[in-house]
């Protein structure tokens, strides 16, 4: 389930006599001289940047693309072993104890639909910024951690990636949960590339990939709620509540944004109270009240949590 996963690999941690030892293993190196930090250099391997300085070396990529070549596979907790056994080998340097920096952890849900379809029900998270970057795709943003839900497929295409045979012609949404800063911090433990395929931290990191989609406000069904209707003002919001739901969150979330830009409200406080109101007309908590699509993506983003290995 790791797809980007950054390390820093201390001086101190490296076998060799020089963090320079590994560099005749790089491809397409450039080199660098600068008068406080001296000389480095960067190379390729694999899927992986390689920065190489005097102090320690830290490498850039995705594990799943350095093990099978692309990130359409999903990497379990044995392939990530085996996954950082071979960058080991490539480097001819243990980094069982490197540090890591970055940690996505991530896979495909097949869908009926295309991946856009979907985004429209997926409302505000607590604590998460929402940012409908383009058509394809969707990001909740914190000081500390992204989630990412976007078109596979298209991507697929434009990088010029072969999508396997099982794959082809299907709608492939992709769910992504980015650890960026403060790892060590988030996970209450010194996290090592070793601790990667440890089943004792795997398994409660799945969890946490499906925890943070459960929290996901889920939008209401987009149809008219007549039935507690008896006067022409509750008509009214039952109506604008319904365009709500039709136009998505982005609406909403555009809306803010351009009342902020103008300064139409002295109090700040009153952009999150209307922000509030507003979210609370299209939320829902019951699960029998969410739209079939996203029963479709909580059934499978459930099914493989409870079945990674």
């Amino acid at each position: 389930m790791f797809d980007t996963v950054n390390f820093w690999i201390d001086r101190t941690d490296i076998s060799g006599s020089s963090t320079f030892d590994i560099v005749p293993r790089l491809s397409e190196i450039t080199e660098r001289q600068n008068e406080k930090s001296g000389y480095s250099c960067t190379g390729k391997i694999l899927d992986y940047t390689v920065n190489v300085f005097e102090n320690g070396i830290s490498l850039h990529g995705s594990l799943s693309k350095s093990f099978f070549g692309d990130n359409l596979h999903t990497l379990t907790r044995k392939y990530t072993e085996e996954a950082i056994k071979k960058l080991s080998d490539c480097l001819n340097t243990d980094i069982s104890r490197a540090k890591v920096t970055r940690m996505d952890v991530s896979t495909i849900l097949p869908t009926k639909k295309p991946p856009a379809d979907y985004y429209v029900c997926l409302g505000q998270k607590p604590y998460f910024e929402r940012l409908q970057a383009t058509q394809d795709t969707l990001y909740y943003n914190n000081h500390q951690r992204q989630i990412s839900f976007y078109d596979k497929t298209k991507e697929a295409k434009v990088k010029g990636t072969q999508i396997p045979a099982i794959l082809q012609n299907r709608n492939l949404l992709r769910y992504e949960l980015r650890f960026t800063k403060r790892l060590n911090k988030q996970f209450n433990t010194d996290l090592t590339a070793t601790k990667l395929y440890d089943k004792d931290f795997y398994r409660p990191v799945i969890k946490s990939w499906y925890d943070e989609f459960k929290t996901i406000n889920k939008l209401k069904k987009q149809s008219f709620m007549t039935d507690n209707i008896t006067t022409p003002k509750e008509a009214q919001a039952a109506l604008f509540a319904h365009l709500l739901q039709q136009s998505g969150q982005s609406t909403i979330d555009d809306f803010l944004s351009e009342l902020k830009a103008r300064n139409v409200f002295s109090d700040r406080k009153y952009y999150t109270r209307l922000k509030t109101d507003l979210n609370k007309m299209i939320a829902v908590s019951d699960f029998e009240n969410q739209s079939d699509l996203m029963k479709e993506i909580e059934v499978k983003i459930f099914d493989i949590a409870r079945y990674a290995r």
